[in-house]
């Protein structure tokens, strides 16, 4: 079974640290990737490593446009250059509830992405202390969810538990892929 069959993720962030950095752990805690945001740039460019040294790159998660306050990212298997999909936020939808669409390599939509929460999304905007409050995204394609996001509470640092239905059809490597974004792109306007 390869490292992206799995049906649960952990996505932990490092803290203490200049920049953002994550790491990606398998359903039985083994470390599969290593993550590092690199600062003050236009365009989001990451690497997903399988680690630390990051000799080895795993996948390519690029922001197609300079300024897309949708932020619609191409991601690609590093070792192959095969195009895995894309992943692209609600820009205007996302101001009361992060919103974020899942599209295969032709661009067909296959999945969306939604916090939960109605009035607590819209207080964790408003009120600094709801930032704490854990949050939960919900995969979905057609009405029929396919994974969840569920966010650990801690003060300092994120940690996300993705489980994955075992008869999802989207590619695994979206899905973390998603919810890495989704946490990062929040750290980026303050939550």
């Amino acid at each position: 079974m390869g490292i992206w069959d799995g049906n649960r993720y952990v996505i932990k962030q490092k803290v203490l640290t200049i920049g953002r950095k994550y790491y990606i752990e398998d359903g039985s805690g083994k470390r599969i990737g290593f993550c590092k945001q690199k600062m003050f740039k236009l365009k989001e460019d990451i690497r997903i490593y399988t680690g630390e040294d990051m000799k080895e790159e795993l996948l390519t998660i690029k922001q197609e446009q300079i300024l897309d306050f949708s932020g619609t990212f191409v991601v690609k298997d590093a070792r192959t250059g095969e195009k895995v999909g894309y992943v692209g936020r609600k820009g205007l939808k996302s101001i009361f509830r992060d919103t974020w669409k899942l599209f295969d390599s032709e661009r067909n939509e296959i999945g969306t992405v939604e916090e939960e929460g109605g009035i607590v999304a819209v207080l964790r905007r408003l009120v600094d202390w709801m930032k704490f409050v854990p949050k939960k995204y919900h995969f979905n394609h057609d009405g029929k969810e396919f994974a969840l996001a569920k966010q650990k509470f801690q003060l300092i640092g994120d940690t996300w538990t993705l489980e994955i239905s075992p008869d999802c059809k989207v590619d695994n490597r979206l899905i973390v892929t998603a919810a890495l974004m989704m946490d990062i792109v929040e750290q980026q306007r303050g939550g």
